[in-house]
Parts: C-alpha cells; structure tokens; sequence
C-alpha cells in the first residue's frame, strides 16, 4: 500500500507548479512583497480562524517556541518564492530552472548533517537520474546549453530561495508534537505576515496598493488558500509521514506539471525531450521511494503441551 505521505508531497508540488505562471503574468503589475503580503494575509486568515483554538491553547508552547516560529516564518513565509520573483528580473528561465533542482538537494545534505538521516546508495542514484531529468526538460533534449550558463545576480537570489526552501523544509522536524501542523503554520504565517507588512509600506506606494485591480485581488486570493495553505500543510504533512528524502524528490515532478499546464493553459506544444525527461524524473523517483521489504520471520512451531 503506497503512503499517503506522496500524495501529500504530489498535492503540494501541484500547485506550486502554477507559481510560474502566474508569477510571469503579473510580473509588470505586481512587485514580489505584494504578491507576497496579499497571498499570506489571506493565509492568516483563513489559517487563523482554523486554528484559533489551537493557537489559544497551544500559545505558551509557541512562546517557548518562539525562534523556531520565526525561523520558519522568515524561510518559508517571508523569503520563499518572494526571491523568486527577484530572481526572475535578471535571470532567464534556463537559470532559474536548473538552480531550481538544488533546493531538494540542500535538502538531502542539510538532514545527512543536521538530522543524520541515512541516504543509501539507490537513492543517490534515484536523486541523480532525476536531476539528469529535469535538466532535459529545461535544456529542451539539448544538453550543449549548459555551456552556455551565464551566472548573473539573479542566480544568486534563486539559490538563496531553494536554501530558505531547505532549511524551512528541514526546520518542520522540530516542531513539538503537541502543536498540529495546522497551528504551527498559522502561528508562522502571522509572523510572516507581520514580518512584510514594514517592508511592504517602504517599497510599495499607498496609491499602487489601493489601484489593486479584481483579477490581482482573486489571484492572491488562489495563491493563499491554494499555494499557501493547502500547499504549505500538504508539504509539511508529507515531511513528517516519509521524510525529507523522499519528500524532496516528489518536487522534481514540478516542471512536469508546468509543462501540462503551459499546453492546456498557454497552448505550448509538449516535445520529446520532455517526454524522455519526465520518465527520467519518474524513474528516478521510483528508484528514491522503492522500499525494502523485510524478510519474513517465522517462528517455529510449538509442540503442543498437554
């Protein structure tokens, strides 16, 4: 029986995988902390009214809590995708998409050092073949590209938001088992958001955010619930349920799914090369998850007394 904890990891790369998308459509009307402060305000609220109990009587223990909540909220609230949007200003999409595969990366080394997670050799190999994968979906089949790679300020921007990914990712390990993750993540998307709010009003003008047209407002609307709430507890949930290993490795389905969703939504075509590159990344996930299962003990029989 397959672990719910991939569909989980699958629910959550789904919908990050429009991030794209839509990051490219309002890339000329929206600044990144606006598009940042609308999706998790509306996060806030909706996960604040979920878990309004929770967080009431679970306060003390987010209070001696309190630096783990804020380095979650300032990895995964405050920087994560907000960088991306800066990165997408300088970098091209060849960049941000190969730097994109080292989040799950930092991932696998961050809970080798810091958690001692063990990593066996099959799932080294798993983690290569997907990688390989991904970059002939993004070089298109053509892997002479990758000469080509021009490091310019925006790759640093999108390497520093797959390491906030990471460490975000690795920090969930911590959080106290009597606080839900439901809870955790609305006590850290109120931190986040009380985080951008300051930097919001110093970057953006009073007029721009009341000049908020109606698809703006419904596309923050899509991200909190969907990119954030939904998402953010999908992804968690399946950190705690197969770990980090097996969790990061789901992510590399990503530009398998932006590659559906930009044919049927933006009419682009579906080449070869990703064709081959997704069976890669398939394939390399099988090789991560494939458990072994352990031989089967039988205990000899008793002869019977009496």
């Amino acid at each position: 029986m397959i672990n719910s904890g991939y569909f989980y990891a699958l629910a959550a790369t789904f919908f990050w995988s429009f991030n794209i998308i839509i990051a490219s459509y309002f890339a000329d009307t929206l600044t990144p902390w606006e598009i940042a402060f609308g999706r998790w305000v509306v996060a806030a609220v909706i996960l604040g009214i979920a878990a309004w109990k929770g967080l009431k009587e679970n306060f003390s223990l987010l209070l001696k809590n309190r630096w783990l909540v804020l380095w979650l909220a300032l990895t995964g609230i405050v920087l994560d995708n907000t960088l991306i949007y800066y990165a997408g200003r300088t970098a091209s999409a060849v960049d941000m998409g190969l730097l994109d595969v080292t989040g799950p990366i930092f991932l696998v080394i961050l809970s080798r050092i810091f958690l001692k997670t063990p990593i066996s050799g099959k799932q080294i190999a798993g983690l290569a073949i997907a990688v390989f994968g991904v970059i002939v979906i993004i070089l298109n089949g053509d892997l002479t590209q990758i000469t080509r790679f021009n490091f310019v300020s925006g790759d640093l921007w999108m390497l520093a938001n797959t390491f906030c990914f990471a460490v975000y990712s690795l920090l969930q390990s911590k959080r106290p088992a009597q606080i839900s993750q439901t809870v955790m993540l609305a006590a850290t998307a109120i931190v986040g958001v009380a985080v951008i709010a300051p930097v919001l009003a110093v970057t953006v003008s009073e007029t721009q955010l009341l000049n908020l047209n109606m698809e703006e407002i419904e596309v923050m609307i899509y991200l909190g619930l969907f990119n954030s709430v939904l998402s953010y507890l999908a992804w968690n949930t399946a950190l705690n349920k197969i770990g980090n290993v097996k969790t990061g490795i789901i992510y590399y389905l990503l530009p398998i799914f932006s590659g559906i969703e930009a044919y049927y939504m933006l009419g682009e075509q579906i080449n070869a090369a990703e064709v081959y590159g997704g069976i890669l990344v398939i394939g390399g996930i099988a090789l991560v998850s494939m458990q072994k299962h352990p031989k089967k003990i039988f205990a000899k029989k008793q002869p019977r007394v009496g």
